[in-house]
């Protein structure tokens, strides 16, 4: 019989694409509770011209959509193509340049 061969998945560069995602969460829905809270107060924006419900608004759009949705999926990608391929990622390297 041939013997199995041993490796380890890669789970550094699915931990990097977890902590992202938690930071890009607290920060877009940060921005969602401050624009929500401008909706009931106008007056939270400070008289500041960028603060405003019409430039803040877009803000939190991106950032849940693009920086949190995006890093969730990077993640579940590499946690799930490592495990249902039954192999490493092809390159260390190229994994935290996609990072």
């Amino acid at each position: 019989m041939l013997p199995l061969a041993t490796f380890q998945y890669n789970n550094k560069i699915v931990l990097n694409f977890a902590y992202a995602t938690m930071i890009w969460g607290v920060i877009g829905m940060l921005v969602g509770v401050i624009v929500a809270f401008q909706l009931v107060y106008p007056s939270l924006n400070f008289g500041i011209e960028y603060m405003t419900f019409g430039r803040v608004r877009p803000l939190h759009t991106n950032a849940v959509i693009f920086a949190f949705i995006g890093n969730a999926i990077f993640m579940s990608v590499y946690y799930s193509l490592q495990r249902l391929c039954k192999t490493r990622m092809f390159n260390d390297t190229l994994s935290m340049i996609n990072f």
